[in-house]
This record gives C-alpha cells, sequence and structure tokens, in this order.
C-alpha cells in the first residue's frame, strides 16, 4: 500500500501543481492525459526516486558520492521517463502534451537540460525533504481508500483508453 498510496498522493499533487501553473500563466491546456484529477508522470517519478534511493543507500557506503551519483542518475532517469512518456502520448493521441523545442538546451521535443535537471534536484529535495512529511501522511491513508483510489484510477485509465483508442 506504501507504494501505491505515494504514486497516487504525487499523481495527485502533480496534477495540482501543473493547473496552478497552467493557471498563473493564464494557459487553457489541462495536467495530464486522464480524464481525472491525477497525472501519473509525478506518481511514476517519485516511485522510481524511493527506488533508486533504497539501491544507492544499500550499495554506496560514501555519502557524498552517493548523493552525486543519485543526482546524475535521476538526471538521466528523468530523461528517459519523459522522452519515453512523451512519445507513448504522442503514438496513442497523435499530439504533443509537452514540447521543450523552444526551451535552451533541448533535445527534441520531450527532453532538455533545464527541465531534467529540475527532476533530478526535486528528487534530492523529495529524498531530504518532502519524504519526511509525505510518509507521515501515507501511513495514516486507509487501505480502503488505497482500494477505491485503484479502482478509480483503472476505470479512468480504460475509459480514457478506450475513448482515444475508438476515435
Amino acid at each position: 500500500m506504501y507504494y501505491l498510496n505515494n504514486f497516487f498522493l504525487f499523481s495527485i499533487l502533480g496534477h495540482l501543481f501543473e493547473t496552478i501553473i497552467f493557471v498563473i500563466l493564464g494557459s487553457k491546456r489541462k495536467s495530464g492525459f486522464l480524464y481525472l484529477w491525477w497525472t501519473p508522470f509525478y506518481g511514476i517519478g517519485v516511485l522510481l526516486t524511493i527506488a533508486t534511493n533504497k539501491l544507492a543507500n544499500k550499495y554506496i557506503k560514501s555519502k557524498s558520492l552517493k548523493e552525486v551519483l543519485l543526482l546524475v542518475f535521476h538526471f538521466i532517469l528523468f530523461s528517459i521517463l519523459e522522452f519515453s512518456g512523451g512519445t507513448l502520448l504522442h503514438f496513442i493521441y497523435k499530439k504533443d502534451f509537452w514540447n521543450y523545442s523552444k526551451v535552451p538546451l533541448n533535445m527534441g521535443k520531450y527532453i532538455s537540460v533545464p527541465t531534467s535537471l529540475f527532476w533530478a534536484i526535486f528528487a534530492f529535495i523529495y529524498i531530504h525533504v518532502i519524504n519526511k512529511f509525505s510518509d507521515r501522511i501515507i501511513k495514516k491513508i486507509p487501505k480502503i481508500l488505497t482500494v477505491i483510489l485503484s479502482c478509480v484510477f483503472l476505470g479512468d485509465l480504460v475509459f480514457t483508453l478506450l475513448k482515444v483508442l475508438w476515435k
């Protein structure tokens, strides 16, 4: 339940974050590709951050080496996640959900150095600050709520994909 709850919490917070950014920028864009209130990229990102941090804690004893390697690894990992996510969403929807081609130091539409650096720094902040607070929330989420969220999420995913594929 811990990992599912992290996925849901950060998918929802990510959706809220992007919605606020879009409102501030005056954009009419919608966060994510699903109909409801989550953006799975954020949930997946946090799960990858948790997993890589656990592996680093297990195998790398030097704290400073671990921090540097995690920063570099998260930069690469989130670049791969953005590229694969952007490519998959383009394949399914025939449109781009984000495009970094006008961002300096871009590597095509889906990856840019500033964005990947932002995600790597966010992973660092998550590991050292946010996780302590989010774990308190995660531990209080009742199992039944996790089950309900799982069912609603899967329903949203199936409904969204069926609607898109039957167009």
